[in-house]
C-alpha cells in the first residue's frame, strides 16, 4: 500500500506558520532593532563634537559672568580672567599640588644633608681631637 502525502500548496506553506518562517521573522525584527540602534550611536558620535563645544562655550561664559560679578565687599576688585594663563595652563590645579610636594621633598632633602653634614663635622672634630 502506498501511503498517502499531503500536498503543500507553496501558497499556504507561508502561512502556516512554521518554525523557520517564525525565526526568519524573529531575526528580521532583531536585524531592525539593530539598524536602529546603530543610526542612533551614529548620530551620537556625529553630534558628539558640536556637543563638546557647546559644553566648552557655556562653561566659559559661565566663568566669565562669575569673574565679573561684582560682591559688596570692599576692596574687592572684580577682574576678568586672563584668557592667556587660563586656557594655556589647564593644569594649574595639579602643576599646584606638584609643586606643593616638590617644596616638601626638597625641605626633607635639605635636613637629611644637614643632619649627615653635621655627623661628618662631629666625626673630624673627635677624631682630629683624640689624636
Amino acid at each position: 500500500m502506498a501511503s498517502k502525502r499531503r500536498k503543500t500548496n507553496p501558497s499556504n506553506a507561508g502561512k502556516a506558520g512554521s518554525p523557520l518562517d517564525a525565526r526568519r521573522q524573529s531575526l528580521a525584527e532583531e536585524e531592525a532593532k539593530l539598524r536602529e540602534q546603530v543610526e542612533q550611536q551614529q548620530k551620537l558620535i556625529e553630534d558628539a563634537p558640536k556637543i563638546a563645544r557647546e559644553r566648552a562655550r557655556q562653561r566659559r561664559e559661565e566663568l566669565i559672568t562669575r569673574a565679573t560679578r561684582t560682591d559688596a565687599r570692599p576692596g574687592f576688585k572684580a577682574a576678568l580672567i586672563d584668557r592667556r594663563f587660563y586656557e594655556a595652563n589647564v593644569a594649574a590645579p595639579a602643576q599646584r599640588l606638584r609643586l606643593r610636594a616638590e617644596r616638601r621633598q626638597g625641605r626633607l632633602t635639605f635636613f637629611m644633608l644637614l643632619i649627615v653634614f653635621c655627623a661628618v663635622i662631629l666625626w673630624l672634630y673627635y677624631t682630629v681631637m683624640r689624636t
